[in-house]
């Protein structure tokens, strides 16, 4: 449902814009709104999902994102739908690491936790694409009201099938407190961070208010860093950051969020402001990736534990970085089957390797009581990645659409083909990462050896759920005038 609406809401941006008298500048809230609060809050829903229950907490957010959907479906102003998408992010941010967590704890390691969790990658995949589609349906047969309204029946089912979830055990041992300044500055810090970086899309990293979001950011993580150091309970446990395996696979996510992002933002716009594609049609046109993603993480799943996390992830973003190279050839008029099918297949078969095996070593070791937290962390070096990737991305590809001697759909195409290049060489960067910092897997113990006891495996999320996100997050954050500036050759 969460990226069913994310995507969904995408393609109805131009119908909101012109029955709310929304302004260009303002349209992008409607989107950038979202991502704030959900980005923003990550963290905090899933040290509350550790702390006061995952069950409860998944519960709450559902009701409250059902809430904010019907309060958008029924907006008669632009502030009150960006009020609404701002309290969709905040649900957001309550659920998904809770149901992430819920999976990682309520089934076993092996066949029911690969076939739970091979059904939430299936239903992520396919929500991605079909919120692309069905978008453009609801919109063009009713109204864009039903692409909000739609989420009420959906939370609905998912609330009355709750009672089937584990009910949450109480914490045993000491009590357990949240951490209040730990929350305030981490989530604040990440507030202001995605907020400058969104900014910075259409007036630049040199504007006021981008710099001062930026400088408040960087003192609020300061201070969090400070906090953390003196907590007895801290938000973010310093045992998970002692594991080498989680700090390179929470940096390797941000990295591949950075890939992502360009790959779908560009290409999206490639799509239907260059060859002139319909909504449907360009959600429709990524159906072979998705399909593809679905089909390499199940084999990335089996391989890994032959391979090894390190081995894997090292692999796949090369793969992706091969792909974005391959994006290159894109042209003014450039046949789909034979230019950009191959590109989409090869980024959705390095996807498919990298974010499976990245999975695996975020949550590597970690314990049953900070899965939460755990899934919040990754989910929010995600989200770091893609706004702060397409603010730099968006940048660099700006200026050299401006500084280009060709014209129209030319100059704007080599800027997109700056921005691959550049997604290229950080995939071979996540690569280097992923070789350096984590450790190879250890040889079997021969026979007569007492074997150590090692920290469990923990079954990665499919890479399907992982990317698929991120492709659905991937919406129209530039102004709507910007894009015309910029397409036009400025």
């Amino acid at each position: 449902m969460l990226i069913l609406d994310i995507a969904i809401v995408n393609v109805a941006l131009p119908s909101m814009q012109r029955t709310l008298g929304l302004s260009a500048e303002n349209i992008q809230w409607v989107v950038g709104g979202y991502s704030l609060t959900f980005g923003g809050f990550l963290m905090l829903g899933g040290r509350l999902a550790d702390v006061v229950g995952r069950r409860r907490m998944f519960l709450t957010g559902l009701v409250l994102f059902i809430g904010a959907s019907m309060l958008g479906g029924f907006s008669q102003s632009g502030g009150m739908l960006i009020a609404a998408r701002v309290i969709q992010g905040f649900a957001g941010a309550l659920v998904s690491p809770a149901a992430l967590s819920l999976l990682t704890t309520t089934f076993r390691e092996g066949r029911e936790r690969n076939r739970a969790l091979g059904m939430w990658s299936a239903m992520a995949a396919g929500g991605a694409s079909a919120g692309l589609i069905l978008g453009g349906l609801l919109t063009q047969a009713l109204s864009w009201r039903f692409t909000l309204f739609i989420n009420v029946p959906l939370g609905l089912a998912a609330v009355l099938l709750a009672p089937v979830l584990p009910a949450d055990e109480p914490r045993r041992g000491a009590k357990v407190s949240l951490d209040i300044p730990g929350a305030v500055s981490l989530t604040g810090g990440v507030l202001a961070l995605a907020y400058g970086v969104t900014e910075a899309t259409g007036q630049g990293f040199a504007s006021t208010m981008v710099l001062i979001a930026l400088a408040l950011s960087a003192a609020l993580l300061i201070a969090f860093v400070v906090v953390e150091k003196s907590s007895s309970q801290p938000l973010l446990p310093g045992r998970m950051l002692r594991l080498r395996s989680v700090v390179a696979g929470n940096a390797v996510a941000a990295l591949v969020s950075v890939v992502m992002i360009g790959v779908v933002f560009f290409n999206s716009l490639y799509l239907q402001e260059i060859l002139g594609y319909s909504p449907i049609q360009a959600g429709l046109a990524w159906l072979p990736q998705t399909v593809l993603i679905m089909v390499v993480s199940n084999i990335g799943a089996r391989i890994a534990t032959k391979l090894g996390a390190r081995t894997l992830i090292a692999l796949g973003t090369l793969v992706l970085g091969a792909g974005m190279l391959l994006f290159l050839r894109t042209a003014p008029q450039s046949d789909y089957v034979t230019v950009l099918i191959p590109p989409m297949l090869v980024t959705g078969i390095g996807v498919g390797l990298a974010f499976v095996s990245v999975t695996m070593a975020a949550t590597a070791g970690v314990p049953d009581r900070d899965q939460g937290i755990a899934s919040g962390l990754i989910g929010t070096a995600q989200q770091v990645g893609t706004a702060v990737g397409l603010a730099i991305l968006v940048d660099i590809a700006g200026s050299v659409t401006r500084m280009s001697r060709g014209e129209g759909a030319g100059a704007v195409i080599a800027g997109y083909h700056q921005a691959f290049a550049i997604a290229a060489a950080i995939s071979v960067v996540a690569a280097i990462v992923a070789l350096i910092v984590i450790k190879p897997p250890s040889a079997r113990p021969g026979a007569g050896v007492v074997e150590t006891v090692l920290p469990r495996r923990i079954q990665p999320l499919s890479a399907a759920a992982q990317s698929q996100l991120l492709l659905a997050r991937c919406g129209p954050l530039l102004p709507p005038d910007c894009v015309e500036e910029w397409l036009a050759g400025r």
